[in-house]
């Protein structure tokens, strides 16, 4: 077992270090966010997946402003690591804590670079999409926690929105950084395999991405295409492309609809050439004076030249209150169905956050 403990207290030093004023010298900004939730799995075909889940999910995060443009960021999080047994009532246990983000990044007027261990940026479902249980699904194709560099170039910006060209290229994380301490989920190695864990910079994403575009509301885009290439065991490489769109409106009243959709389609889907998969999100949110009412629904279509084809879905409906204080309280329900498998799930959480 690779000793890390030195390391990540090292990193979390430098992270922390003592910050100077507004003069141009080194300071440091962030937060730390914190949920506690219950899941309740209360009905389900298959009676193994019948449980609960008290848990506490800790998420400090910082920059230190080193020079004017310059900057480290670094993002840990404290969660449950591993799933809930069956017929389990788990409560405050099996606790891991790692680094997901640690990076430097230059940013200018027009132009910005980032390199590290960081989220690729593909897709946005996986983060936008509303709703206690809202990313759930499309959590499939989140590209987080790989060692990449990142660049992007604001293209335009002005009356017709901002639109920005960007580029990455990555690998799987192979480093001290890929286990967790207090509870360990393992540690990544290249003979793993899996896609992108090649310790190299095969694999790669192009995305455009637009915002404040005027005559739909705030809307938004998200354009890109990625390829992982294949790992130890994939027989080819995924070929992936998303394609999304959300905006704001104000329908008076001090009433936002807030709708969101995406698109994503996996070629060779996990390295597994043949296997091809579709996601379809839908979302929208209402908000008003604090409350908030969400609904979404994904649904993931797998087309197999070997195997049946398999239709996934994931729909879900919560609501909640923000104090003015801070304090976030939301109740939600979801219905999900995995390989014919239907179950059904609610859930409560608190989430407040302290800035510094």
């Amino acid at each position: 077992m690779r000793f890390h403990l030195p390391i990540v207290l090292l990193a979390t030093a430098c992270i922390a270090s003592p910050a100077l004023a507004e003069d141009g010298a080194p300071r440091i900004n962030g937060e730390v966010a914190f949920e506690l939730e219950n899941d309740w799995n209360y009905k389900s075909d298959d009676r193994s997946n019948l449980n609960n889940d008290l848990y506490l999910k800790v998420e400090p995060s910082a920059t230190l402003r080193l020079a004017p443009g310059w900057s480290v960021f670094g993002h840990a999080v404290m969660e449950p690591v591993g799933s809930v047994e069956k017929f389990e009532h788990r409560a405050f246990e099996d606790i891991g804590l790692y680094v997901e983000e640690l990076f430097v990044e230059y940013s200018a007027d027009r132009f910005g670079a980032k390199a590290g261990k960081l989220n690729a940026g593909f897709g946005v479902a996986w983060d936008r999409t509303p709703g206690l249980y809202g990313t759930d699904l499309a959590e499939d194709y989140e590209i987080s926690e790989r060692i990449g560099l990142v660049g992007d170039w604001n293209v335009y910006s002005g009356e017709y929105g901002d639109h920005t060209v960007s580029g990455a290229t990555f690998f799987a994380d192979t480093t001290i950084f890929s286990e967790s301490f207090f509870r360990g989920r393992g540690d990544t190695r290249e003979e793993d395999g899996g896609l992108s864990n090649t310790e190299s910079f095969k694999s790669f994403v192009v995305a455009v991405n637009g915002s404040k575009i005027p005559g739909m509301g705030k809307f938004g885009y998200h354009a890109a295409f990625m390829r992982q290439a294949a790992g130890v065991g994939n027989a080819s490489d995924e070929k992936s492309f998303a394609l999304a769109g959300y905006s704001s409106f104000d329908l008076g009243g001090d009433l936002t609809f807030e709708p969101l959709a995406e698109i994503v389609r996996q070629i060779d889907q996990g390295g597994n050439a043949g296997s091809d998969r579709s996601y379809i999100t839908l979302a929208g949110q209402f908000l008003w004076k604090g409350w908030n009412l969400a609904l979404s629904a994904t649904e993931r279509y797998t087309d197999n030249t070997t195997t049946a084809n398999n239709t996934d879905s994931h729909f879900q409906v919560s609501a909640g209150y923000e104090f003015d204080f801070g304090l976030a309280v939301d109740v939600g329900w979801k219905v999900s169905e995995d390989s014919g498998t239907e179950t059904r799930t609610l859930g409560i959480l608190a989430a407040y956050a302290i800035e510094f």
